[in-house]
């Protein structure tokens, strides 16, 4: 087998098995609820954990990137939801500060 498509293998292995932690832990009893949280959060950790190994651990030995990929599948749900509750108290704030610093308008 190819190790790359190994590799890849293992990654989403540990990915499933992140977004599968959080949903074994809680007492939410809809199982479609917690289909939906798996999916959710094994696409978050395919997508989000090869971006950040290539950005902060470019050199990382395959167990590193499977822990990362694992961890990112295990909260990246929940930061997600995190930084929504924080985007809808404050992105409008934000994004005004934001395109007055691009536009150069003053403080």
């Amino acid at each position: 087998m190819d190790t790359l498509l190994l590799a890849r293998f293992w990654l989403l292995l540990a990915a499933v098995g992140g977004a599968v932690l959080p949903v074994a832990m809680s007492d939410s009893g809809s199982r479609r609820r917690a289909m939906v949280q798996v999916v959710c959060g094994t696409l978050i950790a395919v997508f989000l954990a090869p971006a950040f190994l290539r950005q902060f651990l470019p050199d990382a030995l395959p167990e590193v990137q499977a822990g990362v990929a694992f961890l990112v599948g295990a909260f990246g749900l929940k930061v997600t939801v995190i930084a929504q509750h924080l985007l809808d108290r404050h992105g409008e704030g934000l994004a005004e500060r934001f395109i007055q610093r691009i536009a150069g308008g003053g403080k």
